[in-house]
């Protein structure tokens, strides 16, 4: 790993000078403020305005496996419960109380996301990473030491303030270290981090450990501390000046209150929809109606009455953010309504064990390496980086498509295909989406659209489970009502699926086959968002990618030779 050449290199026990950021690129004009003389001589005889810190290779190296390792943790604890849903249940005798394990999660987790971009200007990118990985770890003391459900739900919540901090945190640290052109392929491994996670959770799980058993909170300790030292020793990023009672002053508290209120008045109609409440019922539409009134007072408070809001909403008028967003939203959509059923295809249809289905899914996840890394590697040399998401969107939609030719006996070689298909779809969108919001803004604004890629596309995932759930649900329930109209229990089988074997084989084959036809709904809706994400990528318009040298270009022939009493800001 050699140094970037844009980058002017820096040692990890002295932090780069903080440099006042220029952005050429930027509607704003620069405004002239008189500075100290020492401001001004830093601005003069400094060579190049440094946007980007990349630290020398060793400590770029552990840098890096500290985000890669807190990616993975993050995306772990999102599987973890489903797997120990029997022994946490045996153990605190709650099963009313289970699904709010997972509610808790990700309610705090998507909740907390947008929230860490703006916070990581306040107090630093180390700071913010640092509290992250911190929350991230009581939550899981909590949860491997909880002595009741309740305990264990509070416990996922601590987690999940902390696991939405580290995957908003890892794309904005990146992004400070590496120049745009550099950062790509770092970016898609990262972003392909937690696929593979995915599949190599329920590989080592069912090879490793017995039926019912979780991962300990132990494992969880050990990685997220080793991530946690590494980030604490080698992390030197500028830090924002100023006392710690002006940075407090600077925080949106009224925009926070009602984005936590937001969201979760979002999240809980959609989790409880369908399956605790009728989506016609009552709370599930006062819920609703509550969520839309908050979202609306969101927006009149970042746009009319916060000084320092969360997330601006004047950048909404920049082309690529509104593109970017809405190609995001549906394409997570799409991506978790398509990975969360492909299980029940697998084990369920196919007669496949867990580690057989958690294999079957490594085309998927080859796919998005694959793709992820080699776009990042492309922009990197050549520069050019808007094609990608409309270009990923059309291959996924090809797959989606695909999806719906599955039947009972689908050859194992043609779902190898479909998935490798979808994979190469999704790997093409991820780093591309990210470069595409930041290469847009100023640098001041580059932490709180990297944070709200990653809240957007949760969000995504949040309405596909819930939209997709609930088609593929009532399908299921039409289909196997239909086929055995004078069988009082045929729908024991849509909620527990060992119980298909109580049937003989004809029984079996006709339950099989409505599983089928249902999971086609589920490609259905999968083509549909893909299709909405296509349109919206293709409003993506390329612009060119900063680096520390072009931005020194840039700097001088706007500005000309930074004079001796003068210190140049962006405002």
């Amino acid at each position: 790993m050699t140094q970037s050449s844009t980058s002017p290199p820096t040692t990890p026990t002295s932090p780069p000078p903080e440099m006042k950021e220029i952005d050429n690129t930027a509607p704003d004009q620069p405004s002239i403020s008189i500075g100290s003389a020492t401001e001004a001589s830093s601005v003069a005889d400094a060579p190049s305005v440094q946007m980007f810190h990349k630290p020398p290779p060793r400590e770029f190296f552990l840098i890096m496996l500290a985000l890669a390792l807190s990616v993975f943790l993050a995306s772990l604890d999102q599987l973890i419960v489903s797997t120990s849903i029997p022994a946490i249940t045996k153990e605190f005798q709650a099963l009313g109380d289970i699904s709010w394990l997972g509610t808790a999660y990700m309610m705090t987790t998507t909740a907390s996301q947008p929230l860490y971009g703006k916070f990581s200007d306040i107090f630093g990118r180390k700071t913010t990473m640092l509290f992250a990985n911190v929350m991230f770890l009581v939550g899981s003391v909590i949860s491997g030491w909880a002595t009741s459900m309740t305990m264990l739900i509070v416990g996922r919540g601590v987690s999940g303030i902390g696991a939405g901090g580290l995957m908003a945190m890892v794309f904005i640290i990146i992004s400070d270290m590496l120049d745009m052109r550099e950062r790509g392929k770092y970016v898609g491994f990262i972003g392909a981090m937690f696929s593979f996670s995915s599949v190599r959770f329920w590989v080592v799980l069912s090879l490793t450990m017995p039926p019912g058993a979780g991962l300990s909170g132990s494992t969880f300790l050990h990685i997220g501390g080793i991530s946690t030292i590494f980030v604490a020793i080698y992390l030197n990023l500028p830090t924002p000046k100023g006392s710690l009672a002006d940075k407090i002053k600077r925080i949106d508290f009224l925009g926070t209150l009602i984005l936590l209120a937001a969201v979760v008045l979002v999240l809980l109609p959609l989790s409880w929809g369908g399956t605790k409440y009728a989506w016609s019922s009552g709370i599930i539409i006062g819920l609703l109606c509550a969520a839309a009134v908050s979202v609306v007072l969101f927006i009149l408070v970042e746009w009319r009455v916060a000084r320092e809001p969360i997330v601006p909403i004047h950048l909404f008028r920049i082309r690529n953010l509104w593109a970017t967003y809405g190609s995001l939203f549906f394409g997570g959509m799409a991506f978790f309504g398509i990975f969360f059923y492909l299980p029940v295809y697998f084990q369920v249809v196919k007669g496949e064990s867990a580690t057989v289905g958690g294999l079957e899914t490594i085309p998927f996840v080859f796919g998005i390496l694959f793709t992820s890394i080699g776009s990042g590697l492309w922009t990197m040399k050549k520069g050019t980086f808007a094609f990608f998401p409309a270009l990923g969107f059309s291959v996924l939609l090809v797959g989606s498509g695909l999806g719906i030719l599955f039947v009972q006996d689908t050859k194992r070689v043609f779902t190898i295909f479909v998935l490798l298909i979808c994979g190469l779809g999704m790997g093409f969108t991820m780093q591309a989406s990210t470069l595409a919001v930041q290469v847009a803004v100023k640098p001041k604004y580059m932490a709180t659209v990297t944070a709200t890629v990653q809240f957007v596309r949760s969000l995504g995932q949040v309405f596909g489970i819930a939209i997709v759930g609930t088609i593929f649900n009532n399908k299921l329930a039409e289909k196997l009502k239909a086929q055995f109209p004078d069988d009082p229990r045929i729908m024991i089988v849509a909620q527990d699926y060992v119980k298909i074997e109580d049937y003989d084989a004809e029984g079996r084959y006709w339950i099989y086959d409505c599983f089928v036809g249902s999971l086609h709904y589920v490609f259905y809706c999968a083509v549909a968002v893909v299709g909405m994400a296509f349109i919206s990528a293709l409003f993506i318009q390329h612009k060119e990618l900063k680096t520390n040298a072009n931005q020194a270009a840039a700097s001088e022939d706007a500005n000309g030779p930074a004079k001796p009493s003068m210190a140049i800001e962006m405002v």
